[in-house]
């Protein structure tokens, strides 16, 4: 190597530490990207869940039936044992001129046949009508398409066999599906699925019996 050769070698600026720097700047353009569409995609999903929420809350609890704001009236409910919960869940109580004529009360069925399943229970309180239940309202699981997720209204009229049931009708000792010499109808090649349901109603109107505001 000659020595004017040498020496523009040398005068070479050292540039190794600019790769680093591209990259460094690329993975925060990334990230900053990806944060900014979960933040916009998760104010959606919210929004629709919301929205899915109140939706099942006007058919589990009819607005003849009270005066108050079911989502202000909301309050905190953790019951690991007897509801299934695996967190804090929410009870939304229908009141009308200040007392509890309805619970829409969340239980979590932990044995489906492909792990939980989420629901809402609609129970009236007081009166006459005390422990009926006026609507079932399945809100997430990962039962197998087309057996198992027959349970959702939009898929079958499965669940319109709960309305109007309570502990006295049929008796408690009843709250099975047929095939376990119980009252309630199953699926056809599904029997996992409905069995989990019916035992997760049944302890929503045992949590509803025993409640105390």
């Amino acid at each position: 190597m000659t020595e004017q050769a040498t020496n523009q070698t040398q005068n070479k600026p050292n540039r190794t530490w600019l790769l680093p720097l591209i990259l460094a700047f690329m993975t925060l353009i990334t990230s900053g990207l990806l944060m900014f569409s979960h933040a916009l995609t998760a104010d959606k999903i919210a929004a629709i869940q919301l929205k899915n929420k109140l939706d099942s809350l006007q058919r589990l609890i009819p607005d003849h039936l009270i005066d108050n704001n079911l989502v202000d009236d909301a309050i905190d409910l953790y019951e690991p044992v007897l509801l299934g919960h695996r967190q804090t869940e929410k009870l939304y109580l229908g009141k009308k001129n200040g007392l509890i004529t309805a619970m829409a009360i969340p239980v979590t069925a932990r044995n489906g046949y492909s792990g939980d399943i989420k629901l809402l229970v609609g129970i009236q309180v007081g009166g006459n009508q005390n422990g009926l239940i006026t609507a079932v309202e399945i809100i997430a699981h990962k039962e197998t398409p087309g057996l198992g997720d027959l349970i959702e209204t939009k898929k079958s009229d499965w669940l319109l066999q709960f309305p109007g049931a309570s502990l006295q009708q049929p008796a408690e000792t009843l709250w099975q599906v047929k095939k376990d010499q119980g009252e309630f109808d199953q699926i056809t090649a599904a029997t996992i699925t409905p069995r989990a349901v019916v035992a997760a109603i049944k302890q929503a109107l045992l949590f509803n019996r025993e409640f105390q505001p």
